[in-house]
């Protein structure tokens, strides 16, 4: 009777794990990619063999700076949450500092976790006031520039991250940087799940 009662105890914590298990997976199945992770997905796809060919990576780094612009102004960060590092008074101007990097993002799954991004916006003093740093938000933008060494002050970005843009190679293999990027803002609010 013992071992009777030892075996249905067994079966029943078995049967408890696997479903608990099942439904972990299911969940994981459920999550909705970002519009981000669905672009960097489709250029993976459009330019195979990028990790091991330095032509077909230089060809899909290319094609990341001259059509990453449009992508911007048509919402692919929408709804992917950015971390407000810093605002800032500059000159007479308000920017705000987002971010989504190695050290700092709401997701950390797939690709998200080798993007390397920083949003750069101005707004207006109520807005910049109101708003939290290290919370996440998520911003609606058009894209202006490029942040480089000859135009940071405007920005008060000072300290940049590397200009580089692309899918990297080398030490940094696993890192999709977009680099700093000026932006328009049009909305921006807070991040909840």
């Amino acid at each position: 009777m013992k071992r009777i009662n030892i075996l249905v105890t067994t079966l029943i914590l078995v049967t408890f794990f696997s479903c608990d298990e099942a439904s972990k997976g299911s969940k994981e199945s459920q999550i909705t990619k970002l519009r981000i992770e669905n672009y960097l997905d489709t250029i993976q796809k459009s330019f195979k063999n990028y990790t091991t060919n330095t032509v077909i990576r230089k060809e899909l780094n290319d094609f990341v700076k001259s059509d990453f612009k449009s992508k911007l102004n048509s919402g692919i960060f929408n709804d992917l949450p950015l971390k407000l590092n810093k605002v800032e008074k500059c000159n007479s101007k308000y920017v705000l500092k987002l971010e989504h990097s190695l050290t700092s993002k709401y997701y950390d799954r797939g690709l998200l976790n080798a993007l390397e991004i920083e949003i750069y916006a101005e707004t207006d003093e109520k807005t910049a006031k109101q708003l939290t740093e290290n919370k996440f938000y998520l911003i609606e933008a058009t894209f202006k520039e490029y942040i480089t060494f000859q135009n940071n002050e405007s920005y008060c970005a000072y300290s940049l991250m590397s200009p580089f843009m692309g899918f990297s190679s080398g030490i940094s293999d696993n890192e999709i940087q977009f680099g700093a990027i000026g932006v328009k803002l049009k909305t921006i609010k807070p991040f909840t799940e």
